[in-house]
């Protein structure tokens, strides 16, 4: 601001004849030179709204221009967008019976942990009611008492010899075997805890799970987010846009590379669902999940325009969008246009702006401010 103040002065002390350029023409060919005025001898800002500045001021602003031509481009659209965890790179924890939460050997891991397939988040232990446990006890005895009796009558036979039925041992021996995996089986459950494994390999969302915490089956525990395997979810209006659709990218990272995997069959309010998949991605990416961003999406259709820099465009004071022409060494004039967004850091002027003129495509913010 200061750099500003300093110019204005000086553009308010100096005063320079106005050499207009014979290239500065509008979208129809006419001459955009104004007529003189009475303000037309000082610098700074003119009555027609134009802006003198000397040379040495366009340098300290980093003022730079381009000639401009027309061309073709293909046409751009800005789809709202979300980002979501990918199918393969999510995973939910939940405990499929209910019970007390208890740590393994590493602790109960906060979010935001690095976990590994296989690692150990938690143990859920089977707690019964007086009842249950009761019942489950009596059973337990009941089995324990079949073994001793079919120990003793397997013992009495073998004890007769030759006089005892082979077909009748064989059968308390199988009974034997039966009633002592019955109760190794239920002596299991009332003792061993459910293991709570982690199915793949990311970063741990823990739902406020703690120590001793009661949970319910069925109960979502962790979630284990896999960060180099990200979903971008668009949505758009227009139902023949997946058909025509060619590349797209994240407006505010271009570095990042979207593979288009295909679109929802489903309206969902009335809207059309686009999903991508984030490519070259690494596990610190800064891309949130639920995060807001913006997709823009090229299509298979043609536009004819004039191919500027993004940052050539600025507001009037009508908030009207506008890029300023360079008329002479010193002198520039700004013309109200109309544009259309391309890929990002690029937009394609279609109304207002004729070919080889010189544009302002660095500095024209700063250039917008000159009083």
């Amino acid at each position: 601001m200061r750099l500003l103040r300093t110019i204005a002065l000086s553009l308010s002390m100096c005063s320079l004849p106005i050499l207009a350029s014979p290239g500065a023409h509008g979208p129809n060919g006419e001459h955009l030179e104004q007529k003189q005025n009475k303000a037309s001898g000082d610098l700074g800002r003119q009555a027609d709204g134009s802006v003198r500045m000397p040379m040495k001021h366009q340098a300290l602003l980093g003022i730079r221009t381009q000639f401009v031509v027309e061309t073709t481009a293909k046409k751009h659209v800005r789809l709202d967008a979300i980002a979501k965890p990918h199918p393969d790179g999510y995973a939910k924890i939940q405990s499929s019976s209910d019970g007390r939460l208890d740590a393994p050997e590493a602790g109960i891991l906060p979010s935001g942990t690095r976990v590994h397939a296989g690692d150990i988040l938690g143990l859920i232990r089977y707690q019964d009611t007086a009842y249950e446990l009761a019942s489950q006890n009596s059973e337990l005895i009941a089995i324990r008492n079949q073994i001793a009796q079919t120990h003793r009558d397997v013992s009495r036979l073998k004890k007769l010899g030759d006089l005892a039925s082979k077909q009748a041992l064989e059968q308390l021996e199988t009974e034997l075997l039966s009633f002592r995996q019955q109760a190794a089986a239920l002596q299991k459950g009332l003792e061993k805890p459910e293991v709570l494994i982690a199915p793949i390999s990311g970063l741990l969302v823990n739902h406020m799970v703690s120590r001793g915490q009661w949970v319910e089956a069925g109960e979502r525990l962790f979630e284990i987010i896999s960060a180099d395997k990200l979903l971008i979810e668009a949505s758009t209006s227009d139902p023949s846009l997946p058909n025509r659709l060619e590349s797209a990218a994240v407006m505010t990272r271009p570095d990042l590379s979207l593979r288009y995997v295909g679109h929802s069959p489903q309206l969902v309010n009335g809207l059309v669902h686009l999903n991508f998949e984030l490519q070259h991605s690494s596990d610190k990416t800064d891309i949130l999940i639920n995060q807001d961003l913006s997709v823009q999406v090229q299509i298979n259709e043609s536009l004819k325009g004039i191919v500027v820099p993004a940052s050539a465009v600025v507001l009037s004071q009508n908030n009207l969008p506008q890029v300023w022409i360079k008329l002479s060494a010193e002198r520039f004039l700004p013309q109200p246009i109309k544009y259309e967004h391309l890929q990002p850091g690029f937009v394609l002027i279609t109304q207002g702006l004729g070919a080889d003129n010189r544009v302002v495509i660095e500095g024209a913010s700063l250039l917008n401010q000159v009083r």
